[in-house]
């Protein structure tokens, strides 16, 4: 279960705080010096077409993406793991009604103190 909340946490780090962001960055076309004319024909001449002695097409352009969203089954199950260990230590506390009567958020902060919940409170309305 350790490695479900492993592969969670980091995948949590890597999506919101940009942890694998790439530096590298390939010109794109536009960015390339020189090359304003065609090298040769288009067609006749027996050779591949190209449009560019600057651009040969195979390179990627732009920065390299390390976007990548984990399988919703992996998320579910780390979240699982994540509130089992809270409720373990005793630190997960389910609410069944919460009246409100004021839209200030002063008032749910106070709440969250009275009833020493902690720092880290989720509120989730079904």
């Amino acid at each position: 279960k350790s490695e479900i909340s492993f592969v969670g946490l980091s995948f949590q780090m890597s999506l919101y705080t940009g942890l694998y962001s790439s530096h590298a960055h390939t010109k794109v076309r536009s960015e390339v010096r020189g090359g304003g004319r065609k090298p040769w024909n288009q067609k006749g001449g027996g050779r591949a077409r190209h449009s560019s002695i600057r651009w040969s097409g195979s390179r990627a352009p732009g920065s390299t993406s390390y976007y990548y969203m984990l399988p919703m089954k992996v998320r579910v199950l780390g979240l699982k793991v994540a509130l089992s260990s809270k409720m373990a230590q005793d630190y997960l506390h389910i609410v069944d009604s919460l009246d409100v009567p004021t839209p200030d958020s002063q008032y749910l902060t106070d709440l969250i103190k009275q009833k020493h919940w902690g720092k880290s409170v989720l509120l989730v309305d079904m």
